[in-house]
C-alpha cells in the first residue's frame, strides 16, 4: 500500500504562527528525522484512492472541487531547502482562527533569512515588508481579483478549483474566476511560449499523481502569500496525488528559477474535497469588491479597457 505525506492536524497551524522556526532548524529537522516535526506532518498508510475507468487518478468525478487548506505552503520532508514562511520577529495570522491569536490580525511578513533567495529578491521583499509594517495594505491576489500565477493559485483558498480529465487535456476552473489553466496531456513544451500568467502547461500521469510541468510565465506574480518575487525563467513542476480515500488531495511542487533563488526548493499543500456542483460554485471576483470601506491603501481591481480580439 503506498504512503502519503499526512497533516497530523488540521490546517488551523497553517494560519497562525505554523514554522516558528528559522529555516535552519527546519532543514535540520526535516533532514535528521526523516519528516518535518515542525510542520506537523507524518507519514502515514494510505487508503486507496479513486480512479477513472482508464486507470489513472480521479480528480474531476461527482461534480466536486478542491479547495486549498490554508494559504502557506509546508516544507517537503526531507528537503533541504524549504519555502517562505513569516519573519519569526512578525509571525502571521489570518481570519481563519483569530482567537487563537488574541482576535489579532496580524500582515504576512516574509522571512528575507531563507537561503533560497537571492539578493535581489531579498532586498525587495524587505521594501515590500516595510510598506506593510509601516501601514499599506498587503497585496493578495486572490482578494484583488488578480491571477495568482504557478504556484500562487495553488494557494487560493475558500472556493475550490475543478479539474476537468480527459485523455488530452486537463482543464483546471477556479471558483473565483475567470482563472483558468489548460494542461495539455502527453506532449512536449512549445520552443520559446510567450510568458503569461498562468504560462504553458503540460502534464502526464505517474502512478497515483497527476504531474504538470509549467513555463512560460512572467513575472507579474508572487510565489506565495508572503510576496516572494521571480523571474521569467521560472519552472515550476507540480505533483498532485489524492490522499484518505480521495477526501483530500496532496500537492508538491517543485520552483526553479535562476534569476530569483540560490537553488531548486520544494513546498507542499493540501486540498480539501468540496461536495459542491461546479455550477453552483462560480463567483465573480471583480463584482461588489472594490468598495474600501477602511480607505486602506490597495491595489486596484483588474479592468479590461480594450479587447483581447
Amino acid at each position: 500500500m503506498q504512503r502519503a505525506l499526512q497533516p497530523v492536524r488540521e490546517s488551523a497551524m497553517a494560519e497562525c504562527f505554523p514554522f516558528r522556526r528559522n529555516w535552519l532548524a527546519a532543514s535540520v529537522a526535516a533532514g535528521a528525522l526523516g519528516f518535518s516535526a515542525v510542520a506537523g506532518l507524518a507519514l502515514a498508510a494510505d487508503e486507496p484512492a479513486p480512479r477513472l475507468p482508464s486507470g489513472v487518478p480521479d480528480f474531476s468525478s461527482n461534480n466536486m472541487g478542491w479547495a486549498s487548506d490554508g494559504i502557506e505552503f509546508f516544507p517537503v520532508p526531507g528537503e533541504k531547502f524549504v519555502p517562505i514562511t513569516s519573519d519569526p520577529a512578525h509571525p502571521y495570522c489570518g481570519n481563519r482562527i483569530l482567537p487563537k491569536c488574541g482576535n489579532q490580525n496580524l500582515p504576512p511578513i516574509g522571512d528575507t533569512a531563507n537561503p533560497i533567495l537571492q539578493p535581489w529578491a531579498a532586498a525587495e521583499m524587505k521594501r515590500t515588508n516595510a510598506a506593510i509594517l509601516g501601514g499599506k495594505e498587503a497585496f493578495e491576489a486572490m482578494g484583488r481579483c488578480w491571477p495568482g500565477g504557478v504556484p500562487g493559485m495553488m494557494l487560493f483558498t475558500a472556493e475550490p478549483a475543478y479539474f476537468l480529465q480527459t485523455p488530452k487535456e486537463v482543464t483546471i476552473l477556479y471558483s473565483r474566476g475567470p482563472n483558468i489553466r489548460h494542461v495539455y496531456m502527453n506532449v512536449p513544451h512549445s520552443k520559446n511560449p510567450a510568458p503569461s500568467w498562468l504560462g504553458e502547461s503540460v502534464g502526464h500521469y505517474e502512478g497515483d499523481e497527476l504531474v504538470i510541468d509549467t513555463i512560460g510565465l512572467n513575472d507579474k506574480t508572487f510565489i506565495d502569500f508572503y510576496h516572494t518575487p521571480h523571474t521569467t525563467q521560472l519552472h515550476v513542476v507540480e505533483r498532485y496525488k489524492l490522499i484518505n480515500g480521495g477526501k483530500r488531495m496532496q500537492g508538491i511542487a517543485t520552483i526553479e528559477d535562476p534569476g530569483a533563488f540560490t537553488t531548486k526548493w520544494s513546498a507542499l499543500h493540501y486540498y480539501i474535497k468540496h461536495d459542491l456542483p461546479i455550477a453552483d460554485s462560480e463567483s465573480i471576483c471583480a463584482e461588489n469588491n472594490d468598495a474600501n470601506y477602511f480607505n486602506a491603501d490597495q491595489a486596484p481591481i483588474p479592468q479590461t479597457k480594450t479587447p483581447d480580439f
